[in-house]
Protein backbone atom coordinates (compact mmCIF):
# COMPACT_ATOMS: atom_id res chain seq x y z
CA UNK A 1 0.00 0.00 0.00
CA UNK A 2 1.47 3.41 -0.94
CA UNK A 3 2.35 5.92 1.76
CA UNK A 4 0.27 9.09 1.79
CA UNK A 5 1.87 12.52 1.74
CA UNK A 6 1.16 14.97 4.57
CA UNK A 7 -0.95 16.99 2.15
CA UNK A 8 -3.04 13.96 1.18
CA UNK A 9 -3.52 12.99 4.84
CA UNK A 10 -4.65 16.53 5.59
CA UNK A 11 -7.14 16.35 2.72
CA UNK A 12 -8.63 13.21 4.26
CA UNK A 13 -8.88 14.95 7.63
CA UNK A 14 -10.38 18.08 6.08
CA UNK A 15 -7.71 20.58 7.13
CA UNK A 16 -4.24 21.81 6.27
CA UNK A 17 -1.25 20.50 8.23
CA UNK A 18 -0.85 23.96 9.84
CA UNK A 19 -4.48 24.01 10.98
CA UNK A 20 -4.23 20.45 12.31
CA UNK A 21 -1.09 21.45 14.21
CA UNK A 22 -2.80 24.54 15.71
CA UNK A 23 -5.88 22.51 16.67
CA UNK A 24 -3.80 19.79 18.32
CA UNK A 25 -1.78 22.39 20.26
CA UNK A 26 -5.00 24.07 21.44
CA UNK A 27 -6.44 20.72 22.54
CA UNK A 28 -3.18 19.91 24.31
CA UNK A 29 -3.34 23.25 26.21
CA UNK A 30 -6.90 22.41 27.19
CA UNK A 31 -5.87 18.99 28.49
CA UNK A 32 -3.00 20.51 30.46
CA UNK A 33 -5.36 23.13 31.92
CA UNK A 34 -7.79 20.41 32.99
CA UNK A 35 -5.07 18.25 34.54
CA UNK A 36 -3.62 21.22 36.45
CA UNK A 37 -7.00 22.48 37.66
CA UNK A 38 -9.08 19.33 38.14
CA UNK A 39 -9.51 19.77 41.91
CA UNK A 40 -10.45 23.43 41.59
CA UNK A 41 -12.92 22.64 38.81
CA UNK A 42 -14.40 19.82 40.87
CA UNK A 43 -15.04 22.24 43.75
CA UNK A 44 -16.43 24.98 41.50
CA UNK A 45 -18.60 22.72 39.29
CA UNK A 46 -19.63 19.69 41.40
CA UNK A 47 -21.94 17.22 39.67
CA UNK A 48 -21.94 19.31 36.49
CA UNK A 49 -20.76 18.92 32.95
CA UNK A 50 -17.89 21.27 32.13
CA UNK A 51 -16.68 22.14 28.64
CA UNK A 52 -13.17 23.40 28.08
CA UNK A 53 -11.86 24.83 24.84
CA UNK A 54 -8.50 26.39 24.08
CA UNK A 55 -7.44 26.18 27.73
CA UNK A 56 -10.54 27.87 29.17
CA UNK A 57 -13.86 26.87 30.72
CA UNK A 58 -16.46 27.77 28.09
CA UNK A 59 -19.64 26.18 29.52
CA UNK A 60 -21.03 24.33 32.51
CA UNK A 61 -24.44 22.88 33.32
CA UNK A 62 -26.23 19.97 34.96
CA UNK A 63 -27.01 18.42 31.57
CA UNK A 64 -24.79 17.56 28.65
CA UNK A 65 -27.38 18.95 26.22
CA UNK A 66 -27.25 22.34 27.95
CA UNK A 67 -23.45 22.44 27.79
CA UNK A 68 -23.52 21.67 24.07
CA UNK A 69 -26.15 24.36 23.56
CA UNK A 70 -23.99 26.90 25.42
CA UNK A 71 -20.99 26.00 23.27
CA UNK A 72 -22.97 26.36 20.06
CA UNK A 73 -24.23 29.79 21.18
CA UNK A 74 -20.59 30.88 21.52
CA UNK A 75 -19.61 29.31 18.16
CA UNK A 76 -17.32 26.91 20.02
CA UNK A 77 -17.23 23.51 18.29
CA UNK A 78 -18.41 20.84 20.76
CA UNK A 79 -16.52 18.15 18.84
CA UNK A 80 -13.25 20.01 19.48
CA UNK A 81 -13.95 20.71 23.16
CA UNK A 82 -12.99 18.65 26.16
CA UNK A 83 -16.27 17.89 27.96
CA UNK A 84 -16.08 16.26 31.36
CA UNK A 85 -18.56 15.33 34.10
CA UNK A 86 -17.29 16.57 37.47
CA UNK A 87 -18.23 13.55 39.60
CA UNK A 88 -17.77 14.07 43.33
CA UNK A 89 -18.71 10.53 44.34
CA UNK A 90 -15.14 9.31 44.11
CA UNK A 91 -16.26 6.28 42.08
CA UNK A 92 -13.97 5.14 39.34
CA UNK A 93 -15.38 3.42 36.28
CA UNK A 94 -13.17 1.20 34.20
CA UNK A 95 -14.56 0.39 30.79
Amino acid sequence: MPRLSAKKKAEYLGASPKKLHRDLRAFSRTGEFFASNERRLLKKYPEQWVALYDGKVRASAKSLDEVISQLEQQDVPPNESLIWYMDTSGRKLIL
